[in-house]
């Protein structure tokens, strides 16, 4: 048994709650650890020192008074979840920010040479990411890179 080990089931130990097996094997290991044994005993210091000490009966008006400041905890429902996404996303900065999107992603789109057959689309929804990629990939911006990599690999 390693010290971390001993030290995690000193607690079990000092109540009686180890299995024998596992007892013997900690008091083995106390026997050769004095840094363990040292341990040991300022924890039973701390527990006697524990149970020396004086207990209050709290006041009367303590168990009324927490019950009362708190809070109650509401559950939410689906309909309170969809109204507050609402509320989010009805907000000036979302709303602004969904709207900035849209038009700085159309005119990088229109940038890149990327414009979807709407006809298409409408059809085939799913349509558009095999599109926008094969426009990407088609774009002046891509195949100069990509002519600009050839020519690197070539000099090299």
């Amino acid at each position: 048994m390693k010290c971390d080990e001993c030290e995690a089931l000193m607690s079990d130990y000092i109540e009686g709650a180890l299995l024998p097996a596992v007892q013997q094997a900690f008091s083995q290991h106390l026997a050769s650890c004095a840094i363990c044994t040292d341990v040991l005993a300022g924890m039973r210091e701390v527990v006697a020192w524990g149970k020396n000490f004086p207990a209050y009966d709290a006041p009367t008006w303590l168990p009324g008074r927490i019950v009362a400041n708190t809070p109650a905890i509401a559950r939410e429902g689906w309909l309170d979840t969809l109204a507050l996404i609402g509320r989010w996303i009805i907000e000036p900065r979302t709303a602004l920010a969904i709207l900035t999107s849209v038009l700085v992603l159309g005119w990088l789109g229109t940038v890149t040479g990327i414009s979807p057959d709407w006809a298409m689309v409408i059809r085939d929804p799913g349509a558009i990411y095999y599109q926008a990629v094969r426009a990407a990939y088609r774009s002046p911006l891509v195949t100069e890179i990509q002519s600009r990599i050839e020519q690197f690999m070539e000099i090299s």
